[in-house]
Parts: structure tokens; sequence; C-alpha cells
């Protein structure tokens, strides 16, 4: 059962987390026309978000290198998806790669019992 809990965040994660990536950048301009105080706090989240995204994608590569039930897609593209979104200006395509690879992780959820 816990394989298939850690498969739901991965996938919950990605999909959410690869929206919020790919409109990174309006919620930052827009967190700079309100207030210029709050610049920082968007940046610092959208940081963090690349960085759990990237450390899910590395746990989960771990813990189903010996299973069936999920492939190795979903993994490496959270990897990537969040080492590329580290890079200035292209979280978008981060978020594009954490997209897919949160909905491939949805699609393994039939394969467990």
């Amino acid at each position: 059962m816990k394989s298939k809990n850690l498969a739901l965040t991965n996938g919950i994660v990605g999909l959410v987390g690869g929206i919020i990536l790919l409109l990174g950048g309006w919620f930052v301009l827009g967190s700079a026309a309100g207030d210029v105080n709050s610049v920082g706090a968007m940046v610092a989240f959208l940081n963090c978000l690349k960085i759990a995204i990237l450390v899910l994608g590395i746990y989960a590569a771990v813990y189903y290198k010996e299973s069936d039930a999920v492939k190795s897609a979903p993994n490496v593209l959270l990897i990537v998806g969040g080492a590329i979104a580290l890079i200035p200006f292209l979280g978008w395509v981060g978020g594009i790669l954490a997209i897919i690879g949160g909905s491939l992780y949805l699609a393994s959820l039939k394969n467990f019992q």
C-alpha cells in the first residue's frame, strides 16, 4: 500500500507543481506588481517546489528500481523536470516535464493491487 501512496503523491505533486511552475513567472510578476516585498517569498516558494519535485523523483527512482508497477519514465521525467526548472528562466520547461511525469505516475496506479 505504501508504494501506491508514493505513486499517488508523486502524481499529484507532478501535476499541481508542474502547473504552478508553468505559470510561475506570471506569479512572480503579479507579486511584484502588488508588493515588492512579496517577490522574495514567491521566488522562495517556487524554488522549494522545484527541489521537492527533484527529490521526489530521485526517491521514487530508488524506491521503484525493482518494481514492475512503475516504469522508469516518470522517475526520469520528474528528475529532469526538477533539474531543468532550477535553471533560471527555464522553470516552465521543467513544469511541462513534471506534468508529463505526474500524469504517467497517475496512469501507473492501475498496476497496483
